[in-house]
């Protein structure tokens, strides 16, 4: 299998922070709204070393950060724990369960980056809401929605991010 490409993967990264940036505020519901970055993180750092994983899910974590309403540093710590995912499951990945196993992997990464914003708002002061109420009418559909995004995107997305093979000659 070839290497994936940095550069695709950061541009993917990039263009899924803006297009969350202008459509977020639009598709919300209550607690729950697509996170299209933290997706895209975890689809375009699937093949890349490690290191480059997490820097680029770092990368996405800062885009969100400073596109996004969430407090400054969960979208960070949301994308280096998307992109650390991302690349774990590269590491145990069979041929074929790409997308079930990234999906999952998107999923993990919603759920900790909607309980990381959770904690931060809590330790801030600002007012939350329940636990039980937040778990089962926020975390829940947050984690079935973006999970069922990610399987649905995500060979399209594999499809940007791994360079197509070439022949013998180079071509």
């Amino acid at each position: 299998m070839e290497q994936a490409s940095v550069v695709r993967a950061a541009i993917v990264v990039a263009l899924a922070a803006l297009l969350e940036a202008v459509l977020g505020p639009y598709l919300t519901f209550d607690f729950f709204s697509p996170k299209l970055t933290l997706i895209a993180v975890v689809f375009a750092v699937f093949q890349l070393r490690d290191l480059q994983a997490v820097l680029l899910g770092f990368f996405g974590g800062i885009l969100l950060d400073a596109l996004g309403s969430n407090l400054f540093g969960v979208g960070a710590l949301g994308g280096l724990l998307a992109g650390t995912l991302a690349a774990r499951a590269g590491a145990v990945r069979r041929k074929g369960t790409e997308r079930v196993v990234l999906a999952q992997a998107a999923g993990l990464a919603v759920a900790a980056y909607d309980a990381m914003g959770l904690v931060a708002r809590w330790l801030a002061g600002f007012g939350v809401p329940a636990l039980d109420e937040y778990a089962v009418g926020g975390v829940l559909p947050d984690v079935a929605l973006n999970a069922l995004l990610a399987y649905l995107a995500g060979g399209w997305l594999l499809k940007i991010v791994t360079p197509k093979a070439r022949n013998w000659e180079g071509r």
